[in-house]
């Protein structure tokens, strides 16, 4: 019997966060499949992701922040999709806890990609990728 796995997509990665999946976990997944098959990386991201709640929008916006950052990256062209300003957050999503010197480092150390969306990230989050 042989099992094929199907490469997860940013729209997958949404299916499975509103599914229930930890969202960390999801977005892990989408990322594991970036760095181990290159071949399937326009398809990863062709797609447009949709929050099915409002509670899941922060997870779009990261998915399209991630898309950017990754195509640009390595010379894809980058999805029309991900500039839609849907994806930009109205509050600020720090993805470390803390203040002072901790958001300082946030804000002079994260991607543009990131930061046009609002999302603090730093510069360690797609270090793996």
């Amino acid at each position: 019997m042989t099992t094929t796995c199907a490469p997860q997509t940013t729209t997958a990665t949404m299916e499975r966060i509103a599914a229930g999946v930890d969202p960390w976990i999801a977005y892990r997944d989408f990322l594991e499949d970036w760095t181990y098959l290159p071949d399937a990386r326009p398809g990863l991201v062709a797609a447009r992701p949709v929050a099915a709640e409002r509670e899941h929008d922060r997870w779009a916006a990261l998915l399209a922040a991630t898309a950017e950052a990754l195509c640009e990256r390595d010379g894809i062209p980058v999805p029309a999709w991900t500039r839609d300003p849907d994806f930009c957050l109205a509050e600020p999503w720090y993805l470390y806890e803390g203040t002072g010197r901790i958001r300082g480092w946030l804000h002079e150390s994260t991607p543009k990609a990131f930061a046009e969306r609002n999302i603090w990230s730093g510069d360690r989050l797609l270090r793996r990728t």
